[in-house]
């Protein structure tokens, strides 16, 4: 909801307090525009692991509109939506339905629209100046080298991504272009993360890097392979 100006907006109807099974569009890109349908925030994990065999991925994608762009989460986010809050979700082509239950609402004692969880982790920031884009690596338990249905979203594929900065699994080389890539949270020093990113030619580029949680004697580099 965007008004021109600050202001009050009222609802009225019943309070949903059942469950509920939304039937997903299937055609074009497969990307689909829900919202959490409750008065209480949503446990995202729960929602993605019980429509995994309606979606391509564990992955659902929201507006940033501090940085202007699409955040992707996976469902080992654990991201809280919250009530009126609008996500995307990309159907794997065969019909069938995104299950929200009354019991994936989850009580949040604040109001934020971007909630995280502590644990090793990379952000990789792609600036021209003016847009930012930003890639995450994970080192999670249960994670691998491969493709982690529910550990690694790719980019949201709903726009032309002209300016982009992605990852690729380690295992299998090129195939999806990954926001967020979980791996191994051990042998951290012989795991080479291949990094792709779209731009123009000649235009000016700025990397930044984030480290957050890895062991105190792990360092990291950015390495251009090509010069």
């Amino acid at each position: 909801v965007k008004l021109t100006s600050a202001g009050e907006i009222s609802f009225t109807g019943n309070m949903k307090v059942d469950n509920t099974s939304i039937p997903l569009t299937t055609s074009g890109n497969g990307f689909n525009l829900l919202g959490n349908p409750y008065t209480s925030y949503i446990n995202s994990n729960s929602v993605l692991t019980s429509s995994t065999s309606s979606l391509i991925s564990q992955t659902l994608w929201v507006w940033n509109q501090s940085k202007n762009r699409y955040d992707t989460k996976i469902a080992a986010d654990n991201f809280k939506i919250a009530p009126g809050q609008a996500f995307f979700v990309q159907s794997n082509g065969v019909s069938g339905n995104i299950l929200i239950d009354e019991n994936d609402q989850t009580h949040e004692a604040t109001d934020t629209f971007q909630r995280t969880i502590s644990k090793p982790e990379i952000h990789l920031t792609l600036s021209d100046g003016t847009a930012s884009k930003e890639a995450k690596i994970y080192y999670l338990e249960n994670a691998t080298i491969g493709f982690d249905n529910g550990y690694d979203g790719p980019v949201f594929g709903g726009i032309v991504n002209d300016f982009s900065i992605y990852t690729y699994t380690i295992e299998d080389g090129l195939g999806a272009n990954l926001a967020i890539q979980s791996l191994p949270d051990n042998n951290y020093e012989n795991m080479v993360v291949p990094i792709g990113i779209n731009t123009a030619s000649g235009r000016e580029i700025t990397f930044t890097t984030v480290v957050l949680n890895l062991p105190a004697d792990i360092k990291v580099f950015l390495e251009d392979r090509l010069t």
